[in-house]
């Protein structure tokens, strides 16, 4: 079997993308740039980008690092174990996904660390289309 990753998109509008994300860990081991958020299926021009605006929830004892895709990934956010997060950088625009340098197509990957079996997280991606 493998883990179980849920995602269920709560707001697709011309503006912004809001999705659920659940996590379900069966002992298969540890997620790897599993791809959380393909760009094309929402924003399907080219040129147009995704920014992440908030991200909130939590999770078991396991951390999860969400990366924009590029070249050299560039790492977005790092998500806490056993703790209540709220990363909110509406404030100052949001992070784009087109500033992930060079190879950068927009996508969301998802990697976990101690990610064992019954382990469970969610959490709320909140993005804008520009």
């Amino acid at each position: 079997m493998a883990n179980t990753i849920t995602k269920t998109t709560l707001n697709d509008g011309p503006r912004n993308l809001i999705m659920l994300v659940s996590i379900l860990g069966d002992g298969s081991g540890d997620e790897t740039n599993t791809l959380l958020v393909d760009r094309s299926l929402f924003v399907p021009t080219d040129g147009l980008e995704l920014v992440v605006e908030r991200i909130e929830g939590a999770q078991g004892d396991f951390q999860i690092t969400l990366s924009f895709d590029a070249t050299t990934d560039l790492v977005l956010a790092r998500l806490p174990n056993l703790t209540w997060y709220d990363h909110d950088w509406r404030e100052f625009g949001g992070l784009s996904s087109n500033k992930a340098g060079a190879g950068s197509i927009g996508d969301i990957l998802l990697t976990t660390s101690g990610l064992g079996s019954g382990e469970v997280g969610t959490f709320c991606l909140q993005m804008r289309k520009t």
